[in-house]
């Protein structure tokens, strides 16, 4: 699950980081990935509460009835999945217009989305545990990938573009950590069905391992991009980590690796939509039965489909939606639900 949620979320990441903090931090935007592991190890402790508390075999959805009650609970549940529908469309949409920017601008969106939501569905009637194997070589692929990126861009950068970092530019770092948070949020997702996930010993130190290690990585991407571009044109690009990818080479080894590396990431962008059908599967059972879970996966799939063709017609338009609107929506889902949720289940608790 912990190579799930890392492969899932790398995508996004990858998108808003350091497009968007650093036109808030400038030179000190690598600095986010730090500072967002505090917030983040005290999310997993307030998670690991709520599922403490909860009867074995719960998911989020059969927590929100446990804790608030079946009308609230499910009303809670079907909000979520709304969120979860509209993230599906924007990150198909996203999905497409990348691969239509990195040589196929003479294709159709449509037959990207429909491929991709064609793998998605089939994935998505299979087991969940099918599915996070297939995960773990999506993330072989990825990391490699990404460590060729890094381990070339760093040998390369320009240190005047992102030190010294000083004092007073702690504060602007600090308001841009709520980029990498508000991404990160959505891996709320995955814990709709941590019911089916067996706890082993020594998991908790586990996580914070993969916690650590994820924010480290966060933080060498910044800092690799920032310094190859300088903050005020990674501020200007959509997704700059491209752009750096594009200059990775060795004289008469190898050289242009940008379509390869795009083409890679489209497994994070499979694994996330998975990640959000599974979700939806488990929302679907716990208010409609077994059986509305098994028709749930075609339907969300064909609604994602229509929605990122008809709901995001243009670049321009999923763009801003997700820089705009997805951030604020993934912190109020992501964090500000579960840990609202789990001080009324301390309450209940203790009365």
């Amino acid at each position: 699950m912990l190579v799930l949620l890392f492969t899932a979320l790398l995508s996004p990441m990858v998108r808003a980081l350091p497009a968007w903090t650093a036109a808030t931090a400038g030179e000190g935007a690598w600095l986010t990935g730090l500072l967002a592991f505090p917030v983040l190890l005290a999310m997993g402790w307030i998670f690991r509460g709520l599922f403490r508390a909860a009867p074995a075999g719960s998911g989020l959805a059969q927590i929100f009835q446990t804790v608030l009650g079946k009308v609230l609970g499910g009303g809670l549940t079907i909000i979520y999945g709304i969120w979860a529908l509209f993230l599906l469309c924007l990150q198909a949409r996203l999905y497409g217009e990348r691969m239509l920017a990195t040589g196929y601008r003479n294709a159709s969106v449509t037959v990207f989305l429909a491929v991709l939501l064609a793998l998605v569905l089939w994935m998505g009637r299979k087991k969940l545990a099918a599915f996070a194997r297939a995960a773990e070589v999506f993330y072989l692929a990825l990391a490699l990938a990404l460590g060729l990126v890094l381990a070339f861009s760093i040998l390369d950068l320009t240190p005047e573009n992102v030190l010294p970092v000083w004092v007073s530019d702690l504060p602007g770092a600090a308001a841009a950590t709520l980029v990498p948070l508000g991404v990160a949020g959505a891996g709320v997702f995955a814990a709709f069905f941590a019911g089916q996930i067996t706890v082993m010993e020594g998991d908790r130190r586990r996580c914070v391992r993969w916690l650590a290690a994820g924010c480290l990585i966060l933080t060498a991407l910044q800092f690799a991009v920032l310094g190859q571009l300088g903050p005020e044109l990674s501020a200007q690009m959509e997704e700059p980590f491209f752009e750096v990818a594009r200059g990775v080479g060795v004289d008469g080894a190898f050289q242009r690796v940008e379509s390869v590396v795009v083409a890679l990431w489209a497994f994070s962008d499979l694994a996330l939509l998975g990640l959000l059908v599974f979700a939806c599967r488990n929302m679907s059972e716990t208010l409609l039965g077994q059986r509305g879970g098994k028709w749930s996966v075609p339907v969300v799939a064909a609604l994602t489909f229509l929605g990122a063709v008809f709901l995001f017609p243009d670049d321009f338009t999923a763009q801003r939606a997700a820089s705009e609107g997805v951030l604020l929506g993934n912190l109020l889902l992501g964090f500000g639900v579960p840990a609202l949720l789990r001080l009324v289940q301390k309450v209940k608790q203790a009365g």
